[in-house]
């Protein structure tokens, strides 16, 4: 199970199992980790463990997260990182197998000397084709609603209570197309549509089209989901 080493001055404060798929971290009480430090916001970031991987967002806090002593918005984290919040850093160590399905990608790999010959052999007269992989927009929910992941598989689709729509919420105020939800060559693209229930991405209230970037946070109504781009093959 991986676990976060809270640390203050190089002395260790706390050590937090990864039990839940989400941990907040900030000043408010009601966080998982709680650093009761003004340089730190009352909920300053979140890390979701999503499939294989821990993601930390930062949930546009005054002072910044850190990974590594650079500022980031959204990164996936790996063993031995150090996360620096206000004057506290905490530490992120994976499990011994998560760990194993790291590997550093800038280290050269060593082939077997006639295993290298084979395989230049076979280069020689072969044409290698490489297909760049796709991508395909997904939402996960990170609320209370229990919903499964979706793909988003159509050039629209549309959210809101209507049984029309691709992903169907509830909710008194939810709008029978609350918003909707374009692929472009560009990208996703989502837009409100209509309903009393705000939309909101990575917390701004949106009333025209946004572009969807990895981990974008949305809200609607009650419902709060993350967006990332998956590749397909």
């Amino acid at each position: 199970m991986a676990e976060l080493i809270l640390t203050f001055n190089g002395q260790v404060c706390e050590e937090i199992p990864f039990k839940d798929d989400s941990i907040t971290i900030g000043r408010k009480e009601g966080n998982d980790i709680r650093i009761e430090n003004l340089a730190v916001s009352n909920h300053h970031a979140r890390i979701d463990k999503i499939g294989a991987d821990f993601i930390l967002t930062d949930l546009q806090s005054t002072n910044g997260t850190f990974i590594n002593d650079k500022r980031m918005t959204s990164c996936k984290l790996k063993h031995g990182d150090n996360i620096q919040i206000g004057k506290h850093i905490i530490i992120f160590r994976a499990s011994e197998k998560e760990q194993s399905g790291q590997f550093d990608i800038d280290k050269t790999m060593i082939l077997d000397t006639e295993k290298q010959r084979k395989l230049l052999s076979k280069q020689e007269n072969t044409t290698i084709k490489i297909k760049k992989p796709g991508k395909r927009g997904v939402l996960t929910f990170i609320d209370n609603s229990g919903l499964d992941d979706i793909e988003l598989v159509k050039k629209l689709t549309r959210v809101g209570k209507s049984e029309n729509s691709e992903i169907q919420l509830s909710g008194l105020f939810m709008g029978a197309t609350a918003a909707t939800i374009s692929k472009r060559p560009s990208g996703y693209t989502i837009s409100f549509a209509g309903g009393i229930s705000k939309l909101k991405v990575n917390g701004h209230i949106v009333k025209q089209g946004v572009q969807l970037n990895d981990f974008d946070i949305i809200e609607i109504g009650s419902y709060k989901f993350q967006f990332y781009n998956k590749e397909i093959k």
